[in-house]
């Protein structure tokens, strides 16, 4: 399948935007129900875990921030914080779970390798 066609999230990507989307700050109840019927697609090219997400038309919009206040520091299995995550948004709604990393392009992570960290703002 094409990387521009919209998918349903995987069950991993799914457990990834629900994590991030636990966290409370302003506007996330909307995002929460955006996050319900999302769909994804390839975000980047270079191998990382990054989606676009892809909401539907009539998703209520929020009014958080872009990038939320919120973000998940990535560690490898060593405990060696290794990348992170950040939930883009676009006119209040979901638009890219990015996947960043310190060193070569990081997959989308366990969810167990993941620490959530809520932002001031």
């Amino acid at each position: 399948m094409p990387s521009d066609v919209p998918r349903q999230l995987t069950g991993d990507e799914r457990r990834v935007l629900d994590g991030l989307l636990a966290n409370d700050f302003d506007g996330a109840d909307a995002l929460r129900i955006q996050a319900t019927s999302v769909a994804g697609r390839r975000g980047c090219e270079c191998g990382c875990g990054t989606i676009e997400l892809v909401p539907q038309p009539n998703a209520p919009r929020s009014t958080a921030s872009s990038p939320v206040p919120a973000e998940g520091r990535v560690f490898d299995d060593e405990g060696k914080e290794i990348g992170g995550l950040l939930l883009f948004l676009e006119e209040g709604q979901l638009r890219s779970l990015e996947v960043y990393s310190f060193d070569q392009p990081l997959p989308l992570p366990k969810i167990e390798n993941v620490i959530w960290h809520q932002l001031p703002r």
